[in-house]
């Protein structure tokens, strides 16, 4: 089980004003994952004051949603919120037990991805009689809580179970008391991990099977024999794709910030690169050249000194999960922000030489599928892939949950409990 624990070394308790409801407390936190203790750095958590009333009148349920998009300070918890109902046969309601924060949230607070998203959303409204409103949002990807009631077309869950879920960017998300989503994004809770545990897992698990086992070929070539290359592998996305990299018999080398090479480590990566050290490049082309380089550190697609890395004239793939798809539609418009991505997918292929030594640069994205939940549950239940968390927040200090995240360099999982 990966949990956190807080060990107080030393705490300062500060009065804020009334409007916090909080008090500050300083303390050391230590990582746990797959059952090792991994490393051990100061942060910062707060206790919310039991006064604030988290409890909304019959009908309603608590919820944190922006009206406009922006920094943290546009995030507003109501528990006005109107309650979600099962409106199709495949819906599953479920009481959230607890969520965690992505950086895809935190983007998505800011506008990222808006163009796109509420096209698809006005697409999906088309056949029902309630209108595609952008406002209020409800962000929040993945959770884990126990089911509610479920629509009649729902088979192997039913109402009392514990499961997890994941929900994709253009529905309403998670960090509210109960969520509604369809069943074929929703499993039976594994047994071996508590609520906070499982709701650290999915959009992160689902996103690196997707880069790997699609964007990089794996599902159709396999990974046993495989080298792989992930850029932060200390975060969500990268401490996942390490285990996940191991679990399907491939070598797997990982690259990270000094404090975080003992967590790496014991992911059980063959190899550990600190980027942070002068002699970095050096140390990695000591590893050989590599048939999956994941880009989970937002460098980019243009891969700088990492194309050299890749394995020549044998199908190689460079892989970031940085693109500039959705920033494009932002900025240009369904239509040229189409043809300014092709440009830019085709230009670092190009400049960076891969194309020409037989590998390729790619972009990699959230794919929920059957074929991913279904082989993240059996990772999961075999103890092969185990949640990093670096934090657990309350519900009602969610935007310091945010803040963390914006704040990067993430040793795992934010997560919120409710």
């Amino acid at each position: 089980m990966a949990f956190v624990l807080g060990s107080p070394l030393l705490r300062h308790i500060t009065k804020l004003s009334s409007q916090t409801c909080a008090l500050s407390i300083k303390e050391n936190y230590t990582i746990q994952c797959n059952g090792l203790w991994r490393v051990s750095m100061p942060f910062s958590t707060t206790t919310t004051d039991p006064k604030v009333d988290m409890k909304p009148k019959e009908g309603k349920i608590c919820a944190w949603q922006v009206h406009a998009y922006g920094g943290v300070e546009e995030l507003q918890l109501s528990c006005s919120v109107r309650e979600p109902v099962i409106s199709k046969p495949d819906d599953v309601l479920v009481n959230v037990s607890a969520s965690s924060v992505n950086p895809i949230d935190v983007a998505m607070m800011n506008g990222y991805g808006a163009t796109l998203f509420n096209k698809i959303r006005q697409a999906m409204q088309t056949k029902s009689s309630e209108p595609s409103i952008e406002f209020p949002l409800t962000l929040g990807r993945d959770f884990a809580g126990k089911v509610i009631a479920v629509g009649h077309n729902v088979i192997n869950i039913k109402p009392g179970d514990d499961v997890w879920g994941v929900i994709a960017p253009t529905s309403q998300g998670c960090h509210a008391q109960k969520v509604v989503l369809s069943q074929s994004n929703i499993r039976p809770k594994p047994k071996n991990l508590t609520m906070e545990e499982a709701s650290s897992i999915l959009y992160a698990a689902v996103t690196a099977w997707s880069a790997l086992r699609i964007t990089g070929d794996l599902l159709v070539t396999g990974a046993r024999g495989k080298r792989i290359l992930v850029l932060g592998a200390a975060g969500g996305v990268g401490s996942v794709a390490v285990q996940m990299g191991k679990a399907w018999g491939a070598a797997v080398v990982g690259t990270c910030r000094s404090d975080a090479v003992p967590l790496v480590q014991s992911l059980g990566a063959d190899a550990v690169i600190d980027y942070a050290l002068p002699d970095s490049n050096d140390r990695l082309r000591s590893e050989g050249q590599f048939d999956v380089i994941l880009d989970a550190a937002g460098l980019g697609p243009d891969a700088g000194p990492y194309a050299s890395c890749l394995k020549q004239w044998s199908n190689a793939k460079y892989i970031t999960l940085r693109s500039p798809l959705l920033k494009n539609f932002d900025e240009h418009g369904l239509v040229l922000g189409a043809l300014k991505s092709a440009a830019d997918l085709v230009q670092p292929n190009i400049t960076t030489g891969a194309l020409s030594q037989g590998a390729t640069m790619r972009w990699g994205f959230f794919m929920p599928c059957n074929a991913a939940l279904d082989e993240i549950q059996l990772l999961v239940e075999a103890g092969k892939v185990s949640p990093c968390i670096q934090k657990v927040f309350p519900f009602a200090d969610l935007p310091k949950a945010y803040q963390m995240v914006l704040d990067g360099h993430l040793r795992g999982k934010v997560v919120v409990s409710l």
